[in-house]
């Protein structure tokens, strides 16, 4: 499946939240999918993590390497020194999207949208919707 990293590590994000949910109860509930999908839930969160990390470190070099080694955006200040730091914070934003809009290819196979038994499991539209491509109608 091709993806940019964006659209990877926003279903990372889903599937994190496809385990539980809270309930009113102190323990969490457990959705209620059979084996086999969960454990095709966890693969997918297991290949897509690696382009998480993968984008991590890209972003923290790409950070050490615009701040000159310092690791981190200074706050703009005022004065002469403001436009210098503002065209460093353009710079990263710029690259940042380049390494988000990048595209992957990732070996995750669709989910039948009934598999996860919507009926039974409230999940959230908003999780659904983070699932994109890997949601099967």
């Amino acid at each position: 499946m091709k993806l940019t990293v964006k659209q990877a590590l926003e279903m990372f994000q889903a599937l994190g939240q496809l385990d539980s949910y809270q309930n009113g109860a102190e323990k969490p509930t457990l959705y209620k999918y059979g084996g086999d999908i969960r454990l095709q839930l966890a693969i997918a969160r297991r290949k897509l993590r690696e382009i998480q990390e993968d984008y991590v470190e890209a972003r923290n070099k790409l950070l050490m390497e615009i701040t000159d080694g310092v690791g981190e955006l200074p706050t703009l200040p005022s004065g002469p020194e403001r436009a210098v730091m503002l065209r460093k914070h353009v710079e990263f934003a710029k690259r940042e999207e380049a390494l988000l809009e990048a595209e992957v290819d990732v070996d995750i196979k669709p989910i039948p949208a009934e598999a996860l038994k919507l009926d039974e499991n409230p999940i959230p539209l908003t999780v659904l919707d983070l699932l994109g491509d890997m949601m099967q109608a």
